[in-house]
């Protein structure tokens, strides 16, 4: 009996229920009651559903993380596990939930790179044991809960609003500070008030004697 496998398969064979060999890429022939798993070894992406987390204040954040990974180990991923894939999605769960678990909820979207690297750290023994090498891990979606982005718009609002209050104070401090100075200068020199008067008036009339 002939197989064929293509560049990114594997062939994981088994015969009278033992485990016999792992098959590379070309053409194989094998007897007609061996039995072949293929597995599929390309590198892939992987998004687990999101997941509802607690932090260390006990606020639920919901997070997103996806994964880059592949298959290192053939015989593993077929004979470690009846489902590698749900496997890994709890390994991903349980990983990511440590991770959050230590953090207040405004330090998660802040440590997003920090979070991810200990889902990663995490991870890695489960999917050794399943024949899986997770390359990275990244931090997708971070989401608080309605009240708390609520609470953080308002408090841009008032910072924006808080800044543009400072400048209107500093624009009415700048304009009394020359008021103040125009005074002294009066003050000081009333000369300067006539030259002012002068210089407003649209026509000057000059008496010539006769």
């Amino acid at each position: 009996m002939k197989h064929t496998l293509m560049p990114w398969e594997r062939g994981v064979v088994f015969r009278r229920g033992a485990l016999l060999e792992v098959l590379g890429p070309g053409r194989h022939r094998l007897r007609w009651r061996d039995v072949v798993h293929r597995v599929d070894v390309r590198p892939r992406s992987y998004a687990p559903a999101w997941q509802d987390v607690p932090t260390a204040d006990g606020v639920l954040v919901r997070v997103t993380v996806v994964l880059n990974w592949e298959v290192v180990d053939a015989a593993a991923f077929v004979v470690a596990a009846a489902s590698p894939f749900d496997e890994l999605h709890l390994a991903a769960q349980l990983a990511l939930r440590a991770a959050v678990l230590t953090r207040s909820h405004d330090r998660v979207d802040a440590e997003r790179g920090a979070i991810a690297a200990e889902v990663l750290s995490g991870m890695r023994p489960r999917a050794a044991e399943l024949g899986v090498e997770v390359r990275a891990v990244a931090v997708r979606d971070v989401v608080m809960p309605a009240e708390l982005r609520k609470a953080a718009l308002n408090e841009i609002v008032a910072r924006s609003e808080g800044r543009a209050a400072l400048e209107r104070a500093r624009g009415e401090t700048a304009a009394l500070r020359s008021l103040l100075n125009v005074a002294r200068l009066a003050e000081e020199h009333p000369a300067l008030l006539e030259l002012r008067a002068l210089q407003s008036a649209h026509t000057v009339v000059v008496d010539r004697p006769r």
